[in-house]
């Protein structure tokens, strides 16, 4: 669809289409693909899973200078082209605050939340800790010139597109053997595989968009959100560590923590029909 400033917004849907919506919010990068590893999970859940590619991902034009407090407006600007007017929200990893943007400025028309190994502010002293070398180091450049951080993505971007086995096996040397073992399942693989080989032209200057916006004031505050929210939580996760959910839910009124000994980042794969189904019923 096209947005009121000209820009397209691009999105997948899976799911039933009579079921309770629920708009996805996928990680950094990445894309709507990422959300529809496991379509027979989805389709258990019995919700309307509408998964759209943030600005610079995917199809969805990039919105250079956006903010985190902006993302709200897209969605309400697919939320009524698909006629629908309330809805719940989860967000994975870089979507977490996205979807805690929704949670907070839309109290109106979101009714429930769901954190999913979800990125906290970056801003707070010591965010990083835990991180894998990578991640921890872009978060220390995002908080001050983020945009020496570009040349990374964009190596990691074209790498990935030309060569995404070999992107794919690096990537899991680097992962807690809960993430690696999730990795490694075909279906699992297969999918990362094609969202990496079409990965959009503006890909790195999303994620690097997406570090910066982590990583300073997200103009909004976590302690404002009064819808219900649901956070899950690895503790083996090293892209996102167990921290940063427990931040997010000292902050959030009522949230509720789903601690997951064992699992790490990738826990959405197995528990994306609990999730849904928590969300789509709180």
């Amino acid at each position: 669809m096209e947005l009121p400033d000209g820009r397209a917004l691009s999105w997948i849907e899976v799911g039933d289409r009579q079921g309770a919506p629920v708009f996805g919010f996928h990680g950094t990068p990445g894309s709507r693909r990422q959300m529809a590893v496991d379509e027979k999970a989805i389709l258990a859940a019995q919700v309307r899973f509408i998964c759209p590619d943030r600005p610079g991902y995917g199809l969805s034009t990039y919105q250079p200078g956006r903010a985190l407090a902006a993302w709200p407006d897209d969605v309400c600007c697919l939320a009524d082209h698909l006629g629908i007017d309330r809805f719940a929200v989860v967000g994975v990893s870089g979507g977490g605050p996205h979807a805690a943007a929704c949670a907070c400025l839309l109290p109106e028309r979101v009714l429930a939340a769901g954190l999913v190994s979800g990125v906290g502010p970056l801003a707070e002293p010591g965010a990083e800790e835990g991180m894998f070398g990578f991640n921890r180091l872009m978060t220390r450049v995002a908080r001050r010139s983020p945009w020496i951080a570009l040349p990374f993505f964009s190596l990691i971007t074209a790498v990935g597109k030309r060569w995404p086995e070999w992107a794919l096996r690096s990537f899991q040397r680097q992962l807690p053997a809960a993430d690696a073992e999730v990795i490694r399942r075909p279906e699992v693989l297969a999918a990362l595989i094609v969202d990496l080989r079409h990965a959009s032209r503006t890909s790195a200057r999303a994620a690097v968009q997406d570090f910066a916006l982590f990583a300073h004031d997200w103009g909004f505050r976590l302690e404002d959100i009064a819808v219900p929210v649901h956070i899950w939580q690895g503790d083996e996760d090293r892209n996102v560590p167990p921290a940063s959910a427990k931040l997010q839910a000292q902050r959030i009124r009522g949230a509720v923590l789903h601690l997951c000994p064992g699992e790490g980042h990738m826990l959405v794969i197995d528990r994306i029909t609990e999730i849904l189904r928590t969300v789509a019923t709180s």
